[in-house]
């Protein structure tokens, strides 16, 4: 079992979540990849993520997954007590509601060449990029960074695939512009509990390097092969929480501890009040045997396996623990001056309610509160409120959504731009332009986020009738879109087929066509019958 400094010291050491950079100058003049000069700073950068980064994403983690450190405190607590360990699972609660609150709705993309935005949607739709993306939050979220790998596969079809952060990092050059040099992979495959081989991809801008050691350690990896690609950047895309690369949930794990240990302590009392010790007064003092515990011929102590000693049959000791396991107190007052006096009753204490309650609900107020997260159980929290006083409530986490939306948009925005390098040398994408202005219609596309908040469907629908005769109608159908499901051009393309449909139903029963204008400009109906 792991241990664990419950609530006191520092969480995490000072470079557990540094960015990796290397020099520019140095990184030029490596000539050979697979060198051992190479090969031994990849090493060392592994090692260290392994030793000082690795120990905070694992435990952020387990937070999700509601393995709290009270899992492992230690509590000194007798073996006759309670001794509950309540884990709450409130990381989870957070990185859901923020995933779903970001992208329950999937993102839109916006551009004012057709060819490249039907492009982008069918990349989108033949990788799942809705899914991916949900992914990438939720990484987001619990560890402050997310990784995505861009590449090719078999066919030459370009994908996309979430990495764990857990094996994966970007080392950075030290220049004001913070390129990315290199991508690393690292990770290891166990064929049986003494064969586990050990494997590492180190992506550059134009290729990739495979490298592989055959024991548990990556510092006796070897260069395995090389491969070229056409991305023309590093295909590992990071993509941050935050400027700290922090959690969503990170800055109040204090909290949930303390709630955990609430609950806990909670649970501990009402188990020992189910298991008060019965006290009986007045009856002789049994246990007469010496001496307390059992020893060897050498006079050594006989310990049990769980290394304490063992009491000798009938000893005062052996005698208590056997009331302890029966939850049962015997006292003898004989000797007291006015005469036996027996007496019976359980042995417990007094619980504050009323102050405990206050206290937990403090800790759930606290933990809301600095993750930014609203209190859907809240009285107030209606779904009859207006879409103003819903905006109220959702104020600060609109204002952690906007930029989580801005640092996300980025490595949206360096995904599309390494696609288009690859799609301008298949001269894949149809465009208004020449190809070589792709990048730049690349840089023009609009990363659309919306919301996914409940909804007054009535007041919406209600203002945007209001809009009508004011704004376009693409504009207005581009709102429409969250009720609809229907982007704005597919909706207008419909209304425009309709309306033929009803003009070729009107010709088809009348027998009537209407004949485009003469020379003097003049609409003429002529009758085909």
């Amino acid at each position: 079992m792991m241990t664990i400094d419950f609530l006191s010291k520092t969480r995490f050491g000072p470079q557990a979540n540094e960015v990796f950079k290397m020099s520019a100058n140095d990184f030029d003049k490596i000539i050979d990849m697979d060198s051992t000069e190479f090969i031994e700073k990849v090493n060392d950068y592994i090692t260290t993520f392994q030793s000082r980064q690795l120990p905070r994403l694992q435990e952020l983690k387990r937070y999700y997954l509601a393995d709290n450190n009270i899992k492992y405190r230690e509590t000194g607590r007798d073996v006759d007590r309670a001794d509950n360990r309540i884990a709450s699972d409130w990381a989870k609660y957070i990185t859901v509601f923020m995933q779903g609150y970001m992208l329950g709705n999937p993102i839109s993309y916006g551009s004012d060449d057709n060819g490249l935005l039907d492009k982008i949607n069918d990349f989108s739709k033949q990788n799942g990029a809705d899914y991916h993306d949900g992914l990438l939050e939720t990484d987001l979220s619990i560890y402050g960074r997310a990784y995505e790998l861009v590449y090719s596969n078999s066919e030459a079809q370009e994908r996309i695939t979430k990495l764990e952060p857990e094996q994966t990092f970007v080392v950075y050059d030290d220049t004001i512009a913070a390129n990315s040099l290199f991508g690393v992979r690292f990770y290891q495959i166990s064929y049986s509990e003494s064969n586990t081989n050990s494997f590492v991809e180190v992506y550059t801008a134009d290729k990739i390097y495979y490298y592989k050691s055959e024991s548990s350690s990556f510092s006796s990896m070897t260069f395995v092969d090389v491969a070229d690609h056409a991305y023309d950047g590093v295909t590992i895309n990071e993509y941050k929480n935050n400027e700290e690369r922090l959690g969503d949930f990170e800055s109040v794990l204090d909290g949930i501890d303390a709630y955990d240990l609430s609950q806990s302590e909670l649970a501990n009392f009402q188990q020992d009040l189910n298991d008060a010790y019965l006290v009986i007064k007045g009856n002789p003092v049994t246990g007469t045997s010496e001496p307390d515990y059992q020893t060897d011929g050498d006079g050594e102590l006989i310990l049990d396996d769980g290394g304490r000693p063992i009491p000798t049959s009938n000893s005062s000791t052996d005698v208590f623990q056997n009331m302890k396991q029966a939850r049962m107190l015997v006292l003898d007052n004989n000797n007291d001056p006015d005469g036996p006096n027996p007496d019976a009753f359980y042995l417990t204490k007094t619980y504050d309610s009323t102050g405990a309650e206050a206290y937990k609900k403090r800790l759930v107020d606290d933990i809301l509160r600095f993750t930014f997260t609203p209190d859907t159980n809240d009285q107030n929290f209606a779904g009859t409120q207006s879409g103003e006083a819903m905006k109220y409530k959702l104020m600060g986490n609109d204002n952690l959504r906007k930029t989580k939306e801005r640092l996300m948009t980025r490595g949206i925005m360096r995904r599309l731009r390494l696609l288009g390098n690859v799609w301008s040398i298949k001269n894949s994408v149809s465009t208004k332009g020449k190809q070589e202005g792709l990048y730049n219609l690349i840089n023009d596309v609009q990363v659309k986020f919306t919301p996914n908040v409940p909804q007054n469907d009535e007041e919406r629908v209600s203002q945007l009738k209001q809009l009508y005769g004011v704004i376009s109608d693409e504009t207005l159908f581009s709102l429409l879109e969250t009720f609809t499901g229907v982007d704005a051009d597919t909706e207008m393309k419909r209304l425009t087929d309709e309306k033929q449909q009803e003009v070729d139903n009107f010709q088809e029963k009348t027998g009537y066509s209407q004949l485009k204008p003469d020379d003097g400009g003049v609409n003429e109906v002529q009758n085909q019958g």
